[in-house]
């Protein structure tokens, strides 16, 4: 009875504290979203998302294009006639992240829809990390991804990042529950083993329809380790055949749901082509290629801005995987040519200009992969660390000895595509070689991060602008191995427990107040963008009375008006024009402005001039 409640007690404490950490997460998102982004757009990508959202949330894939289209430009909307027909708008990327932003679109508040999904994702880490570990583990690994600098900033804004990091961690989730289902004896379990295997085709679907070529990193390690887990039912098989054993049907019992996975993955899927259909008439249309030519995945002078060879993917890499060491979790020191030895590195001026306006390398020492080797060590405890260590060191020496290779080599197309497919399958193919269930997944844990680093290279440019964002949906697996060795100091020796568990809250909230306030903070305002000209508008309006914004500014030279300027007043312009604000732009003569006003009679008229980035009120000194 006393074993009873100690275990009862214990798992309470423990759901306690996710349960705070759920919410911690969900309300900084909120918090941040308002202080700090003033829940607008303030990238690109994020402008498109929220058209085409709104456009979903209507009920509706497309829009009949406006005439002039120019004056209601958005950067990644695109103007298109399929098949000769006339002009329909809609956005650039994939469907899955809109039809998701679109129920935000709908409760009034985009918002919370990043902030549920964060939420989500701390729970689900948590339930992963306990019943693939320990509690100890789910609880530090949740206190990690809850505190993640990187995840702090992406939950507050309208990327798809926080939902496809839900959705890897669901699938993650799903097969592990779908592996330990088909593994027991007996087709009694057929059924709890089909229904994991439709969350996790939905989950993988899911992550298709917003993030492909994240999908395909996802789904790579674990078709490698499907492959080696029906050859080894296949082999029982046959053994129990040669022995004149009666089977067991465990073949099937692991086939059918991994089947399902995958043509659940593959129709959820398909919205990608439908959606391509219904925007330009051709179900195979890269639609990012209709706003530059060269957006597309691959290496070759057509790939990318000046062409995309392995070199640039190296270089974009060291580039992100710098800042991705202070961003993981917020800890970082200063190097030793700042000349005064090795301290902890607080978040300055000059940082906050450097995540502002530089993509290059980060110029202090990121240390939020400390605990990751710590991680592999406790995981492969004995023989198995020697031969990942073994198996690392290769890959070092292997690593360094292609980015000191010749240009002409690392300029080659075939050459970066044969290292590619090498990497991928270097990083892959050791997950069959461990038979413990535990070290299996400690391996496709350490491989999902690895699989999402190599992958990413093949597309042309890398990513600092909202953090390191293209390797955020491996912020969870590198978080479960980053709790291991904590959780194993915690529950070797239980008089450090309490320390192990202090530290690591001292640690977080460090990392909180010298480092991600200030890291996040500097995007206030960024790309020029804020609520100051939204609310001067309102000010101007009378009587509730529905407002044209003029903006008349210069489409070309090198003063042509850019679509910061635009931005913030786009936000309130609803894509069917029956908004109280209508923003448009006046690009051209007098001809346009009056085909502009010809649009919408009967609205109170404010003009404002533009130039470059920049707009104001023309009874306001410019």
């Amino acid at each position: 009875m006393r074993v009873m409640t100690h275990t009862f007690f214990s798992l309470r404490w423990h759901t306690l504290i996710a349960i705070l950490l759920v919410l911690f997460a969900f309300g900084m998102a909120a918090i941040i979203s308002d202080r700090v982004f003033e829940r607008l757009p303030h990238l690109e990508d994020e402008m498109a998302y929220l058209f085409q959202a709104r456009v979903f949330a209507r009920g509706e894939v497309v829009l009949d294009s406006p005439n002039p289209r120019r004056a209601f430009w958005i950067p990644f909307v695109i103007d298109f006639a399929p098949n000769g027909e006339d002009l329909q708008r809609f956005g650039k990327y994939t469907p899955g992240w809109p039809l998701l932003l679109a129920l935000g679109i709908n409760l009034g508040q985009w918002w919370v829809v990043n902030a549920f999904f964060a939420g989500l994702t701390v729970a689900l880490v948590y339930r992963l990390g306990r019943e693939l570990f320990n509690s100890d583990v789910g609880l530090m690994a949740a206190a990690l991804v809850a505190f993640s600098p990187m995840a702090l900033l992406l939950n507050a804004t309208l990327m798809n990042h926080t939902s496809a990091l839900f959705f890897t961690v669901l699938f993650m989730y799903a097969f592990w529950r779908l592996e330990r289902t088909a593994d027991q004896r007996g087709n009694a379990r057929l059924r709890p083993a089909v229904w994991w295997g439709l969350v996790a085709g939905a989950a993988l679907g899911m992550v298709a329809i917003s993030r492909p070529l994240t999908a395909v990193a996802l789904a790579l390690p674990f078709v490698v380790r499907s492959g080696g887990w029906l050859i080894e039912r296949v082999c029982a098989a046959y053994r129990q055949r040669r022995e004149k054993i009666g089977g067991d049907g465990r073949f099937l019992l692991t086939l059918r749901p991994l089947l399902l996975v995958g043509l659940v993955a593959i129709l959820i899927s398909l919205a990608i082509p439908a959606f391509n259909r219904a925007a330009t008439g051709d179900p195979l249309q890269n639609l990012y290629t209709l706003v530059w030519e060269y957006d597309r995945v691959g290496f070759g002078a057509g790939y990318g801005r000046n062409g995309h060879m392995l070199e640039k993917g190296l270089r974009h890499a060291r580039f992100d995987l710098s800042l991705l060491a202070a961003d993981l979790f917020g800890w970082q020191i200063t190097p030793f040519s700042a000349g005064q030895g090795l301290q902890l590195a607080p978040f300055t001026p000059e940082l906050q200009e450097h995540v502002r306006t530089n993509a290059g390398y980060f110029p202090v020492w990121g240390m939020s992969w400390l605990l990751l080797p710590f991680g592999l060590l406790v995981g492969f405890w004995g023989r198995r660390a020697l031969l990942v260590g073994c198996w690392a060191a290769l890959s070092g020496i292997a690593l360094i000895r292609t980015v000191n290779a010749a240009p002409e080599i690392l300029q080659n197309p075939s050459f970066s595509w044969t290292w590619i497919g090498v990497a991928l399958l270097w990083i892959n193919w050791p997950v069959l070689l461990f038979r413990s269930r535990r070290e299996r997944w400690v391996w496709l844990l350490l491989a999902l991060p690895l699989t999402i680093i190599v992958v990413q290279m093949m597309y042309w440019i890398g990513s600092q602008l909202y953090s390191t964002r293209y390797f955020f949906e491996a912020l969870a697996a590198m978080a479960l191995l980053s709790a291991l060795p904590l959780a194993w100091l915690a529950r070797r020796f239980a008089r450090l427990k309490f320390a192990v568990y202090g530290g690591l809250l001292l640690a977080l909230l460090y990392s909180l107040y010298a480092y991600s306030m200030p890291r996040i903070g500097a995007l206030y305002g960024f790309n020029a963008i804020n609520r100051e000209v939204i609310e001067a508008v309102q000010a101007r309006m009378t009587n509730g009375q529905p407002a044209l914004v003029l903006i008349t500014g210069p489409g070309s030279g090198d003063n042509r008006v850019r679509w910061r300027a635009l931005a913030a007043l786009n936000v309130v312009t609803s894509p069917y024009f029956d908004s109280p604000i209508v923003a448009a732009w006046n690009f051209g003569d007098e001809t346009t402005r009056q085909q502009i006003l010809d649009l919408f009679p009967g609205r109170q008229l404010i003009e404002m001039r533009a130039q470059r980035d920049r707009a104001w009120f023309i009874d306001v000194d410019g």
